[in-house]
Parts: C-alpha cells; structure tokens; sequence
C-alpha cells in the first residue's frame, strides 16, 4: 500500500520535470544562501553599530531565528527535490512522500513562517510600549520583550500544531513543503488569517510612525527630550520600513495563494502549479529581512553621521543665533 501512495501520477511527473518547479528551487536555494549570510552580518550590526533597546534587539534576532529555521528546513527539501529531478525521474514510485513523513518538516515550515509575522506584530506591540511608557529602558525594556518573545514562540508552535490538528496524514506528497490533502480548507482560512495580521501590522507601524514623527516635530526645541527619543524614532522607523516590505511580500503570497485555492477547479492544473510556485514569496520574505536590516541601520547611522559633522561645522554669530531665535517664533 505504502508503495503504491508514493507512485507518481502523470501530472506530479509532469510538475516535477517542469523547468519553471526546478527553476524556482534553486533560486530559493539562493535566498536561503543569502539569508544564512545576511543574517550573521545583521547579529554583528545590530550589537555593535546600532542604537536599539534590549527588548527590540531580543526581538529582531528571534525574526531572525525564524528565517534562518525556514530557510534551513526549505532548502532541505529542495536539494531533494532537485535530486528526484536529475536522478529519479524514471522512478516514479520513489517521487512522492508519505504526509505523515512530511509532517514534521511542514510543521517547522509553518511554525517558522508564522513566527516571522507574529515577531513584526511584536515588534510593533514593543515599539509602542517605548513610545508612551516612561523610563522605558533597561530591565523593564528587556523583560517586556522576552515576554513577548515568548508569546510569539508559544503562538508560532500552537498555529502548526492547529493545521496538522486531527489530520490523518494518510496520503502522499511531491514535497514536504506542500499541505496535507485534509488540511486543505484549513490552508486557506490560514492564508485569510495571516493576511489579515500582515495589513493590521502595516496599519499600526504606519500610525505609529506618524505619530513619532510629529513628537520629533513638537519637541524639536527641546534638546534632552529629543536626544532621549532618538531611539525610540529611529529604532520605530526601522521597524516600519521592514514591516512594509514584508506586507509586499506577504499580500502576494497570502492573497494570490488563497484566490488560487478558491478558484483552482477552475483552471487547468498545470496553471495552477505555475502560479502556486511564482507566488511562494516566503524565501523571499526571509530573505529581506536580515538584508534590509542592514541597510536600515547603516543608513540611519550615516544620516546621524553626517547631521553631526553638520552641526560641528556651523560656527554661528551671535547675530546668526537672534535672528533664528526671530525665525523659531514667527
């Protein structure tokens, strides 16, 4: 029986020697390459060059954790897939896999994938804490985000376990990255979901980013209230701008996988698996983050670099000094 579930149908044997599958399997080998590299680089910026609380920083490297944990398990399976493609395509009752074989390495996919979301909702939720909590430094910062931290770890376990909840895994899959056939409709509603925490996570760094840069301009006078909310400007900025670019990301992967599951008896299948692999942005997802945070946090430390020489370069006259007082109260 066992062999007989893992014996390819024509149309897994077709999807498996289509260039467009083996394609995209090794440009996601690529991504997790850059992710495995990236993401050491944004450990050793993050502690040396940047400006972020303990609680962002707890924050940022278990963002990291999940990406590199994807990437790690993803790129697993697509050495497999790219051997079964060269050396077993003649074979086809050695191309499928059990569901219940899968289910841990899909379990990991989806718990590393959820992880990635809930860490920028928790990210968001700690960047508003240091936005309106006083005195938000220290041991206070760092156990309000280990405390997140935890609930993020706890909720991404929990959402894997939820899918798989009650499935017989009694089938067979092409790869381990794709969902068991029972859990299917589960799939689904878990797409809708996620792509309603990813626009309530761009909502709420986009509003709170707003409000920071209006407290910049209200206190722009006021030198120590400025200084002392630098980081809590710089730092929320950050986590916008990687928030945004996960949204991109995200809406494309949730949105367009969930319309393609709703009107997949519709189209041909080999359509379907087309658009299936083209829209799988989550390599991508992980990939960008530890990249662009890089980029964030040396832009923003050369910005600050160059505002300073700026400043320590003025040498201002005493008629220079009245006639900004003259200008600030106009």
């Amino acid at each position: 029986m066992t062999s007989n579930l893992t014996c390819a149908l024509s149309s897994d044997l077709n999807r498996m020697a289509s260039l467009n599958f083996i394609a995209f399997q090794l440009l996601d080998l690529t991504t997790a390459f850059i992710t495995f590299v990236s993401s050491y680089l944004a450990i050793h910026v993050v502690l040396k060059r940047s400006i972020f609380e303990n609680s962002t920083k707890v924050l940022l490297f278990l963002n990291m954790f999940y990406a590199v944990l994807y990437q790690f398990t993803y790129s697993i399976e697509a050495v497999v897939i790219v051997y079964k493609r060269f050396f077993k395509l003649d074979k086809p009752c050695e191309l499928l896999q059990l569901e219940s074989d899968c289910a841990i390495v899909m379990k990991t996919l989806l718990c590393s994938t959820s992880g990635m979301i809930y860490c920028q909702t928790g990210l968001i939720l700690e960047r508003a804490f240091a936005t309106f909590l006083p005195d938000y430094k220290g041991k206070k910062s760092l156990f309000l985000g280990c405390s997140i931290a935890i609930i993020v770890l706890i909720c991404g376990a929990l959402t894997a376990q939820i899918i798989y909840w009650d499935d017989p895994l009694q089938g067979a899959l092409l790869a381990c990255f794709m969902f068991p056939k029972q859990s299917a409709s589960r799939s689904i509603i878990y797409f809708y979901a996620i792509t309603g925490i990813t626009v309530f996570n761009l909502a709420m760094s986009v509003w709170l980013n707003k409000y920071n840069k209006k407290l910049e301009y209200q206190i722009r006078f006021k030198l120590c209230a400025r200084y002392n909310k630098q980081e809590v400007i710089e730092s929320t900025g950050t986590i916008c701008f990687l928030t945004f670019t996960q949204f991109i990301f995200m809406i494309l992967y949730s949105s367009g996988i969930s319309i393609l599951k709703s009107v997949r008896s519709q189209i041909p299948v080999e359509t379907y698996h087309i658009w299936v692999v083209v829209l799988y942005t989550v390599p991508f997802i992980a990939m960008s983050f530890p990249t662009l945070l890089i980029y964030r946090v040396r832009t923003a430390n050369a910005f600050r670099t160059q505002r300073l020489i700026g400043i320590s370069s003025i040498r201002p006259t005493q008629e220079d000094h009245i006639n900004q007082i003259t200008t600030m109260w106009k």
